[in-house]
């Protein structure tokens, strides 16, 4: 009996140990396949042009800053990052901001009923190639055009409804009776929010503001036919300027991506504790 109950044990054991191997397997795959794209591209910017067009697979090779050089030389860099800088940090402060006002007003008195919440939600899913028509007329209209206040107001109009969403979910998280409690000791509701909700849904704004600045710091559309012009150009539509219709400069495209890769991948590393507190709020009651 003994035997036979060890024997069912085991078999157990190498089970999990066989299931635990597939998942890891699996996750293993799909960082592979997400992360070989944007290595390949990191390497590829410190080759040369003859060793990236090259036919056969070239591992080994002597590492360049040619591609570097080239951009910096051939194109306005500094200006297209501070814009690129401008536009991000603008949107998203002005998303967060006015966003978590929202958020907060529908969780707590549900604002505009369900049909408003359902409503912000779908103008998000909407694609933002429907709005460029109308963006383009009415930012010319208004004399708006080649600014980066454009794109300012271009991803503002996108990337709100993503901040109300996001946040409602973690107000909707927060137990109403800190607050009734701050009001008891002679809070207002806007002291309230402000000493209590809002610092302990921290994790969850930064995440939010982490997310909304890499959706404008990425965003090409509007950058590529709201802002053209020297003054107002956009890293992302910058980086387009190699590729043209005779030619792709691959090693500039590279170059250019690694760099416009770089201010969001370092302010994910110093800040991924937060995304992951923020991530797994409400995961576990």
């Amino acid at each position: 009996m003994g035997f036979q109950e060890g024997g069912i044990t085991m078999d157990r054991s190498l089970k999990m140990v066989a299931a635990k191997f597939a998942i890891a397997c699996v996750i293993a795959i799909i960082i592979l396949i997400w992360a070989v794209p944007i290595i390949w591209m990191i390497l590829s910017s410190f080759k040369s042009t003859q060793a990236i067009i090259e036919p056969r697979l070239v591992v080994w090779f002597k590492p360049t800053l040619d591609n570097y050089k080239f951009i910096f030389e051939t194109q306005n860099f500094f200006q297209y990052l501070v814009n690129s800088l401008i536009v991000a940090i603008s949107a998203t402060f002005i998303c967060v901001t006015t966003g978590t006002l929202a958020s907060y007003s529908i969780a707590r008195w549900k604002t505009g009923g369900s049909v408003f919440a359902n409503w912000v939600i779908f103008t998000k899913m909407a694609p933002p190639a429907i709005l460029i028509i109308p963006f383009f007329l009415m930012f010319k209209s208004i004399g708006l055009i080649n600014t980066v206040w454009a794109l300012v107001i271009a991803n503002i109009t996108f990337n709100i409804p993503f901040v109300i969403w996001t946040m409602r979910g973690f107000f909707d998280e927060l137990p109403e009776e800190m607050e009734e409690a701050a009001l008891i000791d002679g809070c207002t509701r806007l002291e309230a929010f402000w000493r209590i909700s809002l610092p302990v849904a921290r994790s969850g704004l930064i995440t939010t503001s982490i997310f909304c600045f890499l959706f404008v710091w990425n965003e090409y559309l509007f950058g590529l036919t709201l802002a053209l012009s020297e003054k107002s150009k956009t890293l992302p539509v910058a980086t387009g300027d190699f590729i043209t219709g005779y030619s792709i400069n691959w090693g500039p495209v590279f170059g250019s991506g690694s760099l416009i890769l770089l201010p969001a991948f370092i302010m994910v590393l110093f800040l991924q504790r937060y995304i992951v507190q923020g991530l797994t709020v409400g995961a576990v009651k």
